[in-house]
């Protein structure tokens, strides 16, 4: 005889299997008999249910649904490394408001990177002529440049950074001869004729650019010259962040004078 537990799990189990109004039937037709031996005897009647389980757990829980992707992480890391630091070296010439805002960007991207993110904070990098400048090879194979070298300077001929063929600039004479310009004429542009070429001077408050060319340029080279100066000088404390760098310093001037060689020609 089966035990009542026994016996109750499988009335349980016959319901669950679809056999609900059958047993009942089969229960009405043995009223003088207990639970058990009415079970024993719906078995006898009834083989075909004696393998009838109950649902699985796993087969009456609705499945849950999968878990959705974790957000696609873009391999960022190394890449916003290296845009921050060309951000750093070129970062003077955006006005501080803009410089404040790709600084926002760049410290999302840090802790969420997302691969549309970088590439917008990617664009309006490249959108910068002077990081353009850096870049490319502006100056082209086969074509002899104008502008020859760049010599960045304090307003008393301290020498902040170089790049080029700037080696004639950073003579003694030479040196001497523009430290008396800086001195005598204070801010402006103005031109000093020496033996390897035309030195272009464009002097501002605190800084001045010295630019040797083959030929005098035209004016739109001067423009841009007197427009680094004044960026330079509009956000100084990143510009001296940048040029206390030694190497910074360098790929600055080496991608400024690009950027005069092309447009002088």
């Amino acid at each position: 005889m089966a035990p009542k537990k026994d016996a109750a799990l499988r009335v349980l189990q016959w319901e669950l299997g679809g056999h609900g109004g059958d047993v009942l039937r089969a229960m009405l037709a043995h009223p003088d008999l207990n639970l058990a031996d009415a079970v024993d005897m719906i078995e006898r009647e009834n083989p075909g249910w004696a393998g009838a389980e109950p649902p699985s757990d796993k087969a009456r829980e609705p499945e849950e649904a999968p878990e959705a992707p974790p957000p696609r992480r873009g391999r960022a890391g190394p890449e916003i490394l290296a845009l921050q630091q060309e951000f750093a070296t070129f970062r003077h010439l955006l006005r501080p408001a803009e410089a404040k805002e790709l600084e926002a960007a760049f410290k999302e991207l840090s802790t969420h990177p997302d691969p549309d993110a970088l590439a917008e904070l990617r664009r309006r990098l490249r959108s910068l002529a002077l990081q353009a400048a850096f870049w490319r090879d502006l100056a082209g194979p086969g074509k002899t440049a104008n502008a020859l070298g760049v010599v960045l300077l304090r307003s008393d001929g301290g020498v902040i950074a170089h790049g080029g063929a700037s080696e004639p600039l950073l003579e003694e004479r030479v040196a001497r001869a523009v430290r008396g310009e800086l001195e005598k004429r204070g801010s402006g542009v103005y031109v000093m004729h020496l033996s390897v070429g035309r030195l272009v001077i464009a002097r501002g408050k605190k800084v001045a650019l010295a630019t040797l060319f083959r030929h005098t340029p035209g004016k739109e080279v001067v423009k841009v010259l007197e427009r680094t100066v004044g960026a330079i000088e509009e956000n100084m404390k990143a510009a001296e962040r940048t040029f206390s760098n030694a190497a910074l310093a360098s790929r600055y001037a080496d991608a400024l004078l690009k950027l005069v060689q092309r447009i002088s020609g």
